[in-house]
C-alpha cells in the first residue's frame, strides 16, 4: 500500500460513492484523511439535539474532523432552547464557506459574535429559507459576514413587529457578487435596500415590494439582472400640471 502514489489514492477516493467512504477511511492511514475530508465536506442538522451531539462528541481541532466541514445545512429549528449552541458549532468549523438555514431561528447573539471576528470570516455564501423573520435580524446577519459574496433568500413572511433600526450600521464593503430572491414577501426588498448592500448580479423570482429600491441602490454596480415571474404594480403617471 505504501508504494501507491498519494495522487492516485486521492483520485480513487474522489470517485467512489459516498457510501464507500467509511470503508476507504479504514484501508490505511494515507486513505483516512482524504476519505474523511470528503465525507465531512457537507453536514446537515435537523434538530437542536443533533447540533448538541456534534458540539459534544467532535473535538474542536484546527486539523481534525471539524476543520473538514465546508458546507453546513441547518433545518427545522424554529426556536433554540440554548441559543449559544449555534455559535459554538460555527466557532468549531474553521473551514466553513457555505451556511444554509432553512426554517431556523437566527439567535440574537449570532450577528454580534460574527461581526467581532470570533468566527464566520470564511463564509462566502449564505442561504436563508425562513418561515418568519424580522428585518433587523435579517440585515444584521447579512452585514455581519465580512466576506459574503453570494446571498440566496426564499419563502419569507415578515413578522409585523419586525422593524429596521432607525440608523442601521453598514460597514464599508464591496458589492456582493450575487443576490437571488425567491418567494412572496412584503418588505424584504425595502429591508435589503435600507441596509445599503449593493450587488453585481441580481435574480428575482418573486412578487416583491422594493424592486426599484434594490435597483436604485445597486445602479452603479449591477451588471446582470434576471427577472422570472416578478410581479410589478402599475404606478399611475403624474399629471402634466403636477410640479413634483
Amino acid at each position: 500500500m505504501g508504494s501507491i502514489p498519494q495522487e492516485l489514492i486521492d483520485t480513487i477516493i474522489g470517485n467512489v460513492p459516498e457510501s464507500s467512504l467509511l470503508s476507504c477511511s479504514l484501508v490505511a492511514k494515507r486513505w483516512r484523511r482524504k476519505s474523511q475530508r470528503r465525507a465531512f465536506d457537507t453536514i446537515s442538522f435537523l434538530s437542536e439535539g443533533e447540533v448538541n451531539r456534534w458540539c459534544t462528541d467532535v473535538p474542536h481541532s484546527s486539523d481534525g474532523i471539524s476543520s473538514y466541514v465546508r458546507h453546513l445545512k441547518i433545518g427545522g429549528i424554529s426556536s433554540w432552547a440554548e441559543p449559544a449552541l449555534l455559535s459554538r458549532m460555527l466557532e468549531s468549523l474553521s473551514s466553513l464557506t457555505t451556511l444554509s438555514m432553512d426554517a431556523t431561528e437566527i439567535p440574537d447573539e449570532l450577528p454580534g459574535r460574527i461581526s467581532r471576528g470570533e468566527f464566520g470570516n470564511g463564509i462566502t455564501a449564505l442561504y436563508l429559507s425562513l418561515s418568519s423573520y424580522t428585518p433587523a435580524t435579517m440585515t444584521s446577519m447579512i452585514l455581519s459576514l465580512p466576506n459574503l459574496k453570494e446571498l440566496y433568500i426564499e419563502d419569507w413572511e415578515v413578522t409585523p413587529e419586525g422593524q429596521l433600526p432607525a440608523h442601521p450600521v453598514t460597514p464599508q464593503r464591496r458589492p456582493l457578487n450575487f443576490l437571488e430572491l425567491r418567494g412572496w414577501w412584503d418588505g424584504v426588498g425595502e429591508a435589503l435596500a435600507e441596509s445599503r448592500l449593493t450587488f453585481s448580479r441580481l435574480s428575482l423570482d418573486v412578487g416583491i415590494t422594493g424592486i426599484m429600491q434594490l435597483l436604485s441602490v445597486s445602479s452603479e454596480t449591477l451588471v446582470e439582472l434576471k427577472l422570472c415571474g416578478a410581479l410589478f404594480l402599475r404606478v399611475p403617471r403624474p399629471s402634466r400640471d403636477d410640479s413634483d
